[in-house]
């Protein structure tokens, strides 16, 4: 990972992020896919306790998604 990229789990709130790769096989790929969470999707950390799901602000919409799914996936912070 390049020294600003860091795995969403690990984001702050308030934090804007921008999606870089994914880890993780095919079916989480898709799965991402298919809720709009691709490569450049720019995301808004809405809450991460540090437990529990991370909920997330994107186009307009709020996704609440899994510990495990955000630790597989690599973003960079834009502010």
């Amino acid at each position: 990972m390049a020294e600003k990229e860091m795995m969403l789990a690990s984001t702050m709130a308030g934090s804007t992020v921008v999606v870089k790769k994914f880890g993780g096989g095919i079916s989480l790929k898709t799965r991402l896919n298919e809720m709009g969470i691709n490569c450049g999707t720019e995301l808004k950390v809405m809450r991460n306790d540090g437990w529990g799901p991370v909920l997330i602000a994107l186009s307009g919409s709020r996704l609440a998604l899994g510990r495990t799914m955000t630790g597989k996936i690599v973003v960079e912070k834009i502010n």
